[in-house]
């Protein structure tokens, strides 16, 4: 799924929003309920004039999570809690940046990666292991 930078939150971290739905990646010091700093995947479009809490529910209930300081830009690889009916999973990412878009494949156990930049953008195709 590409996502494409939005801009930056009060907090100077960027945001991106999904080409092709309404999901957004960004980073969150505080999102109401543990006072942990996370990367999230989120359906609610994140505040950039709040400080935590950035999608102003008051809990922790995104889409996709991953614990961490860093602010710059999402982690390239990792894995991730995803949510997938109505339970959190570890699930490995992998983030690959383009020139204008960050993709983001999920896989269970991650065995190839093929990476190909058309036009400024980068495809990913990943195989896994039944």
């Amino acid at each position: 799924m590409p996502f494409v930078k939005q801009g930056t939150t009060l907090s100077g971290a960027p945001y991106y929003k999904a080409l092709r739905a309404e999901k957004y990646m960004y980073y969150d010091p505080d999102c109401g309920e543990d006072g942990e700093a996370r990367w999230v995947i989120d359906v609610n479009r994140p505040s950039v004039n709040k400080t935590s809490d950035l999608d102003g529910d008051g809990l922790c209930d995104d889409i996709g999570l991953m614990t961490s300081q860093y602010t710059f830009h999402p982690p390239t690889f990792g894995e991730w809690s995803m949510l997938c009916d109505g339970i959190y999973n570890q699930q490995f990412l992998t983030l690959l940046e383009g020139t204008s878009t960050m993709t983001v494949t999920t896989t269970a156990t991650p065995t190839t990666t093929t990476s190909t930049s058309r036009n400024g953008t980068t495809t990913t195709t990943k195989s896994t292991k039944a």
